[in-house]
Formats: C-alpha cells, sequence, structure tokens
C-alpha cells in the first residue's frame, strides 16, 4: 500500500503541474483570443468609420460633378477650349473660373480639396485651387486623369499628383452630342480622414503617407498643400500635423508607446494588410493601435495607412483577470490534489470493478457507448475504432457536444428532424417500434453504416445517462434496398415499374376521392414497335424503349409520375391536372418524341391514350377508358393524342 501511495502522490503532483501548465496555456489562449476579438473590433469600427466616409466623399463627388455639368455656360467653355488658340484659353479659362468659384467655395467648405479640369489630351485646362497653374501635361503623373481620357469612364481611388496626394474622383466630360470634352477631378485630402476620425468619431487617427510616393522629398516643399513630418509608427511613413495632432503627442509619446511592438509594427507593415497591436504603458493603459491599409490607384499597393489610438479598458482588464485566474487556480489546485489523494487511495477497488467492466464491453462487436445524448462519457474500444478517436472528449470535442448530429438525416432511420417540440432524442427511441429503432452513421472512411439502436437507463453520472448499443445492420439494410428497388423498377428502363405505379396511384386515388382535386392518366404505346425488333433484333427494340423511358421521365413534371406499363407502353399520372391541360401536355410530349430519332432504327412516334378521373371511378373503369382512348389513336392512324 505504502508503494501504491507513493506512486499516487507522484502522479497527482504530476497533475497538479500539468494542470496549472494547462490552465496557464488555456488562460493564455483564452486571453489571447479575447484580445484578439478585441483588436478585430477596433479594426472593424476603423474600416466602418473608413468606408462611411468614403461613401460620404463618393456621394459629394457625384453631386458635385452633376450640378458641373448642370451649370449654364460650363459645358460651352469647354467644347471651345478643346478647339482654342493659348491665347483664347486664356479668356475661357478666366470665364470658367468665375463661373464656379462660388461652387468652389462651397465644395471646399466641405471638405474637397482639388476641383480642377483636363482637356482630352491630359494638358490641364484650370486648378481652381491653382487658378494661376495651367497648361502642363499630367501624361506621366496622374494615371487616373490618363485613364479617364482614354477609357472615357469615371476612376476612383487614392493616388498621388506633383506634390499632393488625395482620395479623387475623376469623371469623363461630354456634351449633348456625345462628344468627348475632357476630365473633372473632385477630389478630398487625407486630412480631413484624421479631422473626421478624430473629431467626428472620436477615434484619434493618423493618416500615414509612404514618402516614395513623393517625388524628391516633394513633401519638404513650401508650396505643399499638406505639410508632413517623420511618423513615428515607421520610419518610411509621413505623418500630417493639424490642430489635433500636435508633436509632443503624437512623435515623441507615440515613439516611447510604440517601442515595445515595433517589431511587430514593420512587420505587418511589410505584410500590406490590415492589423491591430495593442501595447501596455504607465503601468496601467493598454492603447489599441489599427493600422487599415490605403491602396494606390495605379497598381493597388499599400501607400498609405489609417492608424488609430484608442484605450482599451477591456483587454486591460482580461489581462489583469488572466493573473487573477492563474494565482487563483495554483491554489485551487493544491486543494483538490490533496483531495484527490485521498479519494484515489480509497477508490482503488471501484477502479479494478471498473476495467473489468471495460474489459467485458471491449470484447463485444457491438458498439458501446454511456450518453446524455448531448455528451459521451463512456465509450467501447468498438466504437473508438469506429470513430477513429481515442476517447470521450476527443469525441465530444469532434462533435462539438452534440452526439445526436453522428446520426445521419436520412430517410427510414432516426435523426433530429424527426424530433418533436422540446422532445430528447431518448424519448424519440422510445416512442419508435423496435423494429425500426435504426440510425445511420458514417465510420471512420466515411463509410455509411446502418445499426439497430437500444438504450438503457443508468446511473453512471447520477443524471439523465443511457447505456446505447449499436449493432451493425448495414449488410440487412443493402440487401433491403436492392430488393425495394427490385420491385419499385424497372429493370431494363431504369424508370418506376407496374407495382410502383400501382401504389401511387391508389394513394392519389383515395385522395382525390376526398379532396375532390382532378386527376387525369395517358397509356403511351410506341407506333409499330413489333417493326424494330422484326428488322433491327431485339437488342434495338430494348435500346429505343430505354431511349423513349429516359425522354419521357426527363420531360414531365416534378409533382407527375412515369411508369413503365409493360412491353412497349408506358403510363403516366397527371397530378392536380385536368383533362384540357392533360392534353396539352401530351401533345407537347407527343412532339418531343417525334422529333427523336434512333441511330439504327431511325423515327420514334407514339400514340396517346388519356383520360380524366370521374366520381365513383374505379382503377378499372379509368383504365378501360384510356385503352379505349389509345385504341382509338391507333385506329385513326397513330401518332396522335386521344381523348375517352
Amino acid at each position: 500500500m505504502f508503494k501504491y501511495k507513493l506512486k499516487i502522490l507522484l502522479l497527482i503532483t504530476i497533475a497538479f503541474i500539468s494542470a496549472n501548465f494547462i490552465l496557464y496555456t488555456i488562460s493564455n489562449i483564452n486571453k489571447e483570443q479575447r484580445i484578439q476579438m478585441e483588436l478585430k473590433d477596433n479594426i472593424k469600427n476603423l474600416k466602418t468609420h473608413y468606408e462611411i466616409l468614403l461613401y460620404n466623399q463618393k456621394t459629394m463627388a457625384k453631386t458635385a460633378y452633376k450640378s458641373t455639368m448642370k451649370t449654364n455656360g460650363f459645358i460651352n467653355i469647354l467644347s471651345k477650349a478643346n478647339k482654342a488658340t493659348d491665347e483664347e484659353k486664356v479668356q475661357l479659362r478666366e470665364k470658367l473660373y468665375n463661373l464656379l468659384k462660388g461652387k468652389y467655395s462651397i465644395l471646399k467648405d466641405n471638405g474637397v480639396l482639388q476641383y480642377q479640369f483636363l482637356l482630352p489630351n491630359n494638358i490641364s485646362f484650370l486648378r481652381m485651387h491653382k487658378a494661376s497653374k495651367f497648361g502642363d501635361d499630367l501624361s506621366d503623373v496622374r494615371d487616373d486623369f490618363k485613364y479617364t481620357n482614354k477609357m472615357k469612364k469615371a476612376t476612383r481611388g487614392f493616388s498621388q499628383g506633383r506634390v499632393s496626394h488625395g482620395f479623387r474622383n475623376i469623371f469623363p466630360i461630354f456634351d449633348k452630342n456625345n462628344n468627348y470634352l475632357g476630365a473633372m477631378e473632385v477630389s478630398f485630402s487625407s486630412e480631413l480622414f484624421q479631422k473626421y476620425l478624430t473629431n467626428i468619431s472620436k477615434i484619434h487617427t493618423h493618416f500615414l503617407v509612404n514618402k516614395s510616393i513623393f517625388t524628391a522629398k516633394a513633401w519638404e516643399r513650401d508650396d505643399s498643400i499638406l505639410k508632413y513630418i517623420q511618423s513615428s509608427e515607421h520610419k518610411d511613413y509621413l505623418l500630417n500635423i493639424t490642430i489635433n495632432h500636435t508633436h509632443e503627442v503624437c512623435i515623441i509619446e507615440n515613439k516611447q508607446k510604440l517601442s515595445s511592438i515595433r517589431e511587430n509594427i514593420n512587420k505587418n507593415i511589410k505584410k500590406g494588410d490590415k492589423f491591430a497591436l495593442y501595447t501596455v504603458h504607465s503601468g496601467n493603459h493598454v492603447d489599441v493601435i489599427s493600422f487599415y491599409p490605403i491602396k494606390d490607384f495605379k497598381n493597388q499597393k499599400t501607400v498609405a495607412w489609417l492608424v488609430s489610438y484608442e484605450e482599451s479598458d477591456f483587454i486591460y482588464a482580461t489581462i489583469k483577470a488572466g493573473w487573477i485566474i492563474k494565482i487563483t487556480s495554483f491554489f485551487i489546485f493544491l486543494l483538490l490534489g490533496y483531495y484527490m489523494y485521498k479519494q484515489l487511495v480509497s477508490k482503488q477497488i471501484i477502479k479494478q470493478e471498473h476495467r473489468l467492466l471495460n474489459d467485458v464491453l471491449n470484447s463485444t462487436e457491438d458498439l458501446m457507448f454511456v450518453t446524455d445524448f448531448i455528451t459521451v462519457n463512456f465509450l467501447n474500444r468498438k466504437f473508438r475504432n469506429f470513430m477513429n478517436i481515442d476517447s470521450s472528449d476527443e469525441f465530444n470535442k469532434k462533435t462539438n457536444n452534440n452526439l445526436v448530429s453522428i446520426f445521419e438525416q436520412n430517410n427510414g432511420y432516426l435523426n433530429t428532424q424527426l424530433l418533436e417540440e422540446d422532445e430528447t432524442f431518448a424519448s424519440l427511441i422510445l416512442r419508435t417500434n423496435e423494429e425500426e429503432r435504426v440510425v445511420s452513421i458514417l465510420d471512420r472512411d466515411n463509410n455509411r453504416k446502418a445499426f439497430t439502436i437500444n438504450i438503457t437507463k443508468t446511473n453512471y453520472h447520477e443524471n439523465d445517462d443511457y447505456l446505447v448499443t449499436l449493432s451493425d445492420i448495414t449488410k440487412l439494410k443493402e440487401k433491403e434496398i436492392k430488393i425495394e428497388n427490385k420491385a419499385y423498377y424497372d429493370g431494363l428502363t431504369a424508370v418506376y415499374n407496374r407495382n410502383k405505379f400501382d401504389e401511387i396511384i391508389e394513394e392519389e386515388m383515395f385522395r382525390i376521392k376526398r379532396y375532390k382535386h382532378p386527376l387525369s392518366i395517358a397509356i403511351i404505346d410506341i407506333d409499330h414497335f413489333k417493326n424494330f425488333n422484326d428488322t433491327h433484333g431485339h437488342l434495338i427494340g430494348d435500346e429505343v424503349l430505354i431511349m423513349l423511358a429516359h425522354t419521357l421521365n426527363n420531360k414531365i413534371r416534378d409533382t407527375d409520375t412515369f411508369a413503365r406499363w409493360g412491353g412497349e407502353e408506358f403510363v403516366i399520372l397527371f397530378t392536380e391536372t385536368t383533362i384540357e391541360n392533360t392534353k396539352i401536355i401530351a401533345e407537347n410530349l407527343r412532339k418531343v418524341i417525334e422529333d427523336l430519332e434512333h441511330e439504327v432504327a431511325g423515327k420514334i412516334t407514339v400514340s396517346f391514350g388519356i383520360t380524366q378521373y370521374i366520381e365513383d371511378d374505379s382503377l378499372e373503369t379509368m383504365f378501360k377508358r384510356c385503352d379505349e382512348a389509345l385504341y382509338l389513336a391507333k385506329d385513326q392512324g397513330r401518332n396522335r393524342v386521344c381523348i375517352k
């Protein structure tokens, strides 16, 4: 007993260390998952506000475009400008500037950075924001203008100009005769994003621009529309300093704040995709820094970033809670280990008896397990091998703690679709006749297997547990299906046979007698079928039968039933169909068959005899009238539809 106690003590010590390690790991995973959720929410929030502003800009740009196009005299000026001399263009430019300066003043108040017009040859005609600068060729500077003038289509995106960048909307200009006159730009600065997100959405935001999109350090030029300095986030990106973005906060403080995650920022910026990180500073403050990429118009590469800073009490609380859980669990596991030591010593005999029970259950060929039909608490070796698992915990994880999900939803088998409201799967089994207690399960190789299922109430865990026994009846089920196919399907044509048709029409006759719905039938006979057999042999005759059966079976409605009646005769049951509509359908089917041609037997035609159910009809009286209609069709020359 001393050796056993020593062994138990050693195992509990290992378990104590393992449990603390597992909990530490799980706690870290859970902490990271919760933090990642918060980071994703921050990115999503930044993206949402970004897209809202983009949408507003797009709407404003379209409105400005439409308003400009409708401005009296605008089209006339641009039409003349395309053919004017340089001296004439000066006058036209001044005229256009005076015409639009009021509109431009309103657009500027609404955040528009540039409002300018180019001729079809990419030569600048008028910059409303700098009317004195004109006549320069933008072909090598602005791919968006170049594209619009070439394709005569609108473009939209972030792009760099000679000394500034922006979110640009380029529109084609046409006169009333659809002559192309040039392109119009309505663009917005990145400063607007910082202003909107910081002041309106209350998200402190930076707009970082890659130095590479500026030509020859244009960002240091005095004539730049926006002024930039080196950002604290990355050495290759510049920040526009505004009234809400001071050098002390955005550069000095942020450099220190970002020092612990600098390497991660550099790594993620290289990837060019959205990301978010968090940093702990000042002891008890956590900031989430979200990066959202801005792609350029030309090659869709990331050339700018929206960067938001938001303090997160949630992440701070998550980190703090993680440490509390780890410390608390250490002492709980310590007490639990002591309790387990006492319990394990006293339960050694029970454990030996349990092993004996396992040996008995593992010796059977049936699949056995204990469950409350949610999770599995015990399973035998046969079941583990069948499901390719090692333990009940692995099985519960594999099924997401939903045992009944392994029972396939096939007709003839018990499954969750058969459950009534608030009914348990155990109740479903118990209310089902014993011979119908059958389930279908996929094995480790995804082969479908059929089992009878039997359950016995047990007190394994002192709750609603059942001992479930599954006995394999797959071969019996397969044999049953084969027998059913032979009973209901024609062996040659693979459509329903007469037995199946009789079964269906009897059910329909019962239904229409009760609900008084219309019902019609048609008997179809292949014209001169004997000639096919006599001339070309029975194999060709069989091919004709198969061709006809497949054609008709594919052309009838889903609600109708098609079957081989015998020999060269087929029958169709038309539900919810009057004799008049049946004749129309039959005529269409007859024409379809008339268009068929067997490569050996040649043309195929059929004769239809159709009738409709009348009150007090029996199957015999209906089919007698249908036969008479068929004979009438043959007497009248075949390849026709006759009604009786």
